[in-house]
């Protein structure tokens, strides 16, 4: 083979290298781009779930700010009002017409168990009321609110060594199972309701379940009337708790949280 033969050979291996040359830096160049691209995903990603939590987290601050101002009015306001008409009923004397003392004792009777309801409705608002009484003892003072009505009969069950959580997230829970218990109340026709507490070593569950008509919940989801649900799944995603609810018509409503227990408890039995 002459020089020209040869000269044409080195031109195609020339060519061939910067051909290689070249699609080697293009992929190099579309992987830097793709992991760029990814990265700053992650971080859009990243930064959208931390406005989402900070905007959730400021939302419940002003609804429990909301939930203490309303607690300290009904009991320095109307408690007091209605302790000065107890006071003024009990210094009514001794009536010798029966009807009319039958009349002052009833009416006695009436404003001291509106004081006493006035008083566990005032507690069960008050975040630092329900702190110090703890999640258990909380939701039972709930519970007994509504037993107090004579329209439902409601049990607490609990199962496994108890431990205490983070107190925000004992916030969180309780203030679900109020909105649990409220749906309970205003929608479902219920007779029974039934709060239950499973303390598990990794997990912590809870649920809300009641008797009533029950409901389309894929429905309730998109309709404006799912505003308390949306405001639980909401509180859940703030701790981190998976939410679940089940319902369909005429079979009642159970509504189920459960939360990793991220911190060593220490049990307390039952």
């Amino acid at each position: 083979m002459g020089p020209k033969g040869e000269d044409i050979d080195f031109t195609i291996i020339y060519l061939t290298l910067g051909f290689l040359l070249f699609a080697l830096f293009v992929i190099f160049f579309i992987t830097i781009y793709r992991l760029r691209l990814n990265r700053h995903l992650k971080e859009r990603v990243q930064m959208k779930l931390k406005f989402d939590h900070a905007l959730l987290q400021t939302q419940i601050e002003i609804q429990e700010h909301t939930f203490k101002n309303i607690s300290q009015e009904i009991h320095d306001n109307i408690g007091q009002v209605l302790s000065l008409a107890k006071l003024n009923l009990n210094s009514f004397p001794e009536n010798t017409e029966p009807t009319v003392q039958t009349k002052i004792d009833d009416t006695k009777h009436l404003v001291a168990k509106a004081l006493r309801d006035l008083r566990d409705l005032s507690s069960s608002m008050h975040g630092d009321k329900i702190a110090e009484l703890g999640l258990q003892a909380a939701i039972n003072a709930e519970l007994r609110i509504l037993q107090n009505t004579g329209q439902f009969t409601t049990h607490l069950q609990i199962t496994g060594n108890t431990y205490s959580l983070d107190t925000q997230k004992e916030m969180v829970l309780f203030r679900m199972v109020q909105e649990a218990l409220h749906n309970a109340v205003k929608h479902s026709k219920a007779k029974n309701i039934e709060v239950m507490l499973q303390y598990d070593p990794a997990t912590f569950s809870l649920s809300v379940s009641d008797d009533g008509i029950g409901f389309n919940a894929a429905k309730l989801q998109v309709t404006d009337t799912g505003i308390g649900l949306k405001n639980m799944q909401n509180r859940a995603a703030l701790i981190g708790a998976n939410f679940e609810l089940n319902s369909s018509a005429g079979n009642g409503t159970k509504i189920s949280i459960q939360l990793k227990n991220s911190t060593n408890y220490t049990a307390q039995g039952i």
